[in-house]
Order: structure tokens, then C-alpha cells, then sequence
């Protein structure tokens, strides 16, 4: 009796598939750089960190705030204002928060004003500059809530120490 149950409910089964599409998400970090918002992978950030001393460094130039100390490791400061708005005299943001960022090669800081929000978009919402450079700082835009924010290059900020300093 139950086998005949069995075969007429597998009769009925529409053997039809269903396909789903997958949808390719990114988690992206939206912060404020001044009054302005900027985005990076959440995956390029190791931690944000407030409130410590930023130790000035001589003869370097003028978007090198100092080095920070994160648990006794020394941690370059860059004021991205100098450097995103070409206006060496700005200050840094207000605010003391950091923006560690994740690199096995070099220990980088960015001096933020403040965290929006951490949010997964499709990557549908991803508009890619198909002709920047490593240098370039900007690696395009992605679209949240209506509006495009600008994607910033993390390894910019160290190529462009690199270069200016010396390759050091």
C-alpha cells in the first residue's frame, strides 16, 4: 500500500527544476572623509580604532600626519583631505578615528570623520573605472540608497608614500 502511495505521489511530481539565480553580494564599509562619504571593501579593513595620540614624523610630507601606536606597533597616518581635495593646507578630519587597513606588506592608517554604516550590495550596484591605474585613488563608484559613492583604492595611499618618500 505505501509503495503505491509512493509511485503515484512521483507521478504527480512535476520533475521541473527551479532555478534560482545567484546573486554576487560585497560587503562595503561607507564612511565620511569630512562632509563627504567614500566606500571600501569591508574586507580591506582590519579594525577602526579612536581617540589615540598620532606622533608626528619630520620631513615627510604634508598628508603624513605621523605614525599611531596600535598595541606596540607603529601605524603611518595619512590625512586623506590632503590628498583626495589637492589642498595641502587642510586639516584632518575632526574626529580621531583610524582606519586600519588589512595589508601584509605595510602597517596604513587612514584618519576618517565617522562610520555610516557596514552593508552588503549586489555587485550589480558596482561601477568599475575599466582604465585606472594601481595609483589611481579611486577605483570607481557603488550605489546605495539612490546615491554613488566613490570607492576608494587602499593601495594607493601606499604607492603614493612609496613613491613620494623614496620607495621606503
Amino acid at each position: 500500500m505505501n509503495e503505491e502511495l509512493i509511485q503515484e505521489i512521483e507521478s504527480k511530481t512535476d520533475d521541473s527544476t527551479v532555478e534560482t539565480a545567484q546573486v554576487s553580494m560585497t560587503t562595503w564599509l561607507i564612511f565620511l572623509i569630512s562632509d563627504k562619504k567614500y566606500a571600501v571593501r569591508s574586507c580591506d579593513v582590519v579594525e577602526i580604532i579612536s581617540d589615540l595620540s598620532v606622533y608626528k614624523l619630520p620631513f615627510m610630507p604634508k598628508y603624513v600626519e605621523g605614525v599611531l601606536n596600535r598595541r606596540g606597533d607603529p601605524f603611518t597616518v595619512i590625512n586623506p583631505n590632503v590628498i583626495l581635495q589637492e589642498d595641502p593646507n587642510l586639516p584632518p578630519p575632526e574626529k580621531s578615528l583610524f582606519m586600519i587597513f588589512n595589508r601584509s606588506d605595510d602597517q596604513l592608517s587612514l584618519h576618517i570623520s565617522d562610520i555610516l554604516l557596514f552593508t552588503s550590495i549586489e555587485d550589480t550596484n558596482l561601477k568599475l573605472i575599466l582604465d585606472s591605474s594601481e595609483e589611481s585613488f579611486f577605483l570607481g563608484t557603488v550605489t546605495y540608497d539612490g546615491e554613488d559613492i566613490p570607492i576608494l583604492n587602499p593601495n594607493a595611499f601606499e604607492l603614493k608614500l612609496r613613491k613620494d618618500c623614496g620607495n621606503i
